[in-house]
């Protein structure tokens, strides 16, 4: 367990045209602003967050839903940046995360904001009162340690305090979850109303038999189709492109998770999607003027992010410490930028720059930002935390360094690729944005077997293919194999 210590001074409520969020006394963070645009955008996306906080998707025991009745549920983490509000949240079976991101051109400041990270009470009071809020009024969002304490009808501040034991399983999830952001994946846009088809479809429908998978169709030279399964309901996103000259399918499981979003979609203006891979995590966000939600998804409902993914694997973690130490003075001056930036801020090779950032995301000090495609800082924890509890030695290190010792590992072929990849800008109206990509392939027999894998100039695997039964049962859902890993290691 983690201890975490918890100090509020007051609840967070709205009243009289204020939203009032009570932070971590421990984690001072303050941002008072007024609203100075429609605040529905604002209001709904806060909402959603706070359905998503007390889901649970699971198939439970008796046993188990009664655990879920007693247990506590995590407060959502706050970040305040000189260009954005976020808020950060688990489900109650940590199968999905979500993100409000609320641009701080929406607000009108109003005394001295201090920026950080902090966790946030959010009660289910506050979260049935957003109901209340309206744009025909003035609306202020205040985020601080005494949120709306001092006003109480008896005219004393209520205080409270607690310490949360988080599971180390939880505070593992929430930092391989960068992991899994930041892996490279399809990336195209949808209009709302046809996400929404095929949300309200499975809703509709209930499948008694398997496939129960939304399967992604991408055709040379047609828009991308939702194919719903078992039914081969297929829901043709209009205007959704992409870049494919061969077919390709990706099946994504706990589709129903996705009617999180459907609140959102009536009143939003596109949704970007970012498909992982065959039954590894998918990302959505949903845009709406100054205010985007993002909801991340595992690969099925009942794995949660807290399962022991092991994405981190994915990018060799032997980049000393000097390097992670100036990754992270340069991050926390400029707050955001991708690996190319910090390779040239702190004069070193594009590898290097790419493990510096997957490190900070391990010790919970930077996120990835699915929409921009850099790495943001983000201190979820006010003490740094010790990686060796919560990524203790992984048996599949272990086992590739015997294969590598044994000389059971041959390279058999090796390649260079060069591919560019054409994505949507960042913006509506923004210029579609070309990324280069540099890949080795390389094939090889390890240990008898067939072991097939791609590095990107970054040094991060992005794909992976073996003979063995750890590949045959998880595919790449739970990270790569030791074959893997040993074929890399000889091949560096």
């Amino acid at each position: 367990m983690v201890a975490v210590a918890r100090r509020f001074v007051g609840a967070s409520r709205v009243a009289a045209g204020s939203v009032g969020m009570s932070t971590n006394e421990v984690r001072p963070v303050r941002f008072h602003a007024r609203v100075t645009q429609d605040i529905y955008p604002l209001r709904l996306a806060l909402q959603t967050l706070g359905e998503l906080v007390w889901s649970d998707a699971r198939t439970m025991s008796e046993d188990d839903y009664q655990y879920f009745l007693e247990s506590q549920v995590l407060d959502p983490v706050i970040t305040v940046h000189p260009d954005r509000v976020f808020f950060e949240a688990f489900s109650q079976d940590q199968s999905a995360y979500g993100m409000v991101i609320a641009d701080r051109s929406i607000f009108e400041t109003d005394g001295e904001v201090i920026h950080g990270t902090t966790n946030v009470d959010f009660t289910r009071t506050l979260h049935a009162a957003l109901g209340s809020m309206r744009s025909s009024r003035e609306t202020w969002f205040r985020v601080g340690p005494q949120g709306f304490g001092v006003e109480t009808a008896e005219s004393e501040t209520a205080h409270f305090e607690d310490k949360v034991d988080l599971p180390e399983s939880w505070v593992r999830g929430f930092l391989q979850l960068q992991s899994a952001m930041a892996m490279p994946g399809t990336r195209f846009k949808v209009r709302p109303v046809d996400l929404k088809t095929v949300s309200r479809y499975v809703f509709e429908h209930r499948a008694y038999v398997s496939p129960r998978s939304i399967r992604w169709e991408f055709e040379p030279g047609k828009d991308v189709e939702a194919v719903i399964e078992p039914w081969n309901e297929a829901v043709t996103m209009k205007g959704a492109s992409h870049n494919y000259t061969e077919h390709k399918t990706t099946r994504i499981w706990g589709r129903t998770r996705l009617a999180l979003l459907d609140p959102l979609l009536s009143y939003a203006t596109g949704v970007e999607v970012y498909l992982k891979g065959r039954a590894l995590p998918s990302f959505y966000a949903v845009e709406m003027p100054g205010v985007t939600f993002v909801l991340g998804l595992s690969g099925w409902s009942n794995q949660g992010f807290t399962d022991s993914a092991s994405f981190d694997l994915l990018t060799r973690n032997t980049v000393e410490r000097a390097w992670v130490d100036r990754g992270l003075a340069h991050l926390r001056e400029v707050v955001h930028c991708d690996d190319k930036a910090l390779a040239a801020a702190i004069d070193c090779d594009l590898a290097t720059a790419a493990q510096v950032l997957t490190e900070l995301c391990r010790l919970g000090r930077a996120i990835y930002d699915v929409r921009a495609r850099d790495f943001r800082h983000r201190e979820l924890f006010a003490e740094p935390i010790d990686p060796v509890k919560f990524y203790p030695p992984d048996p599949r290190n272990a086992a590739s360094a015997a294969l590598v010792a044994g000389g059971k590992v041959r390279v058999d072929n090796e390649e260079v690729r060069r591919k560019e990849q054409v994505s949507p800008g960042v913006r509506d109206g923004d210029p579609p944005q070309v990324t280069v990509f540099e890949s080795r392939v390389i094939q090889g027999d390890v240990d008898g077997r067939s072991t097939h894998i791609v590095i990107q100039d970054t040094g991060r695997m992005i794909f992976g293919r073996c003979t063995c039964a750890f590949f045959d049962e998880n595919l790449m859902n739970k990270g790569p194999c030791e074959h893997m890993l040993a074929l890399r290691e000889v091949a560096s």
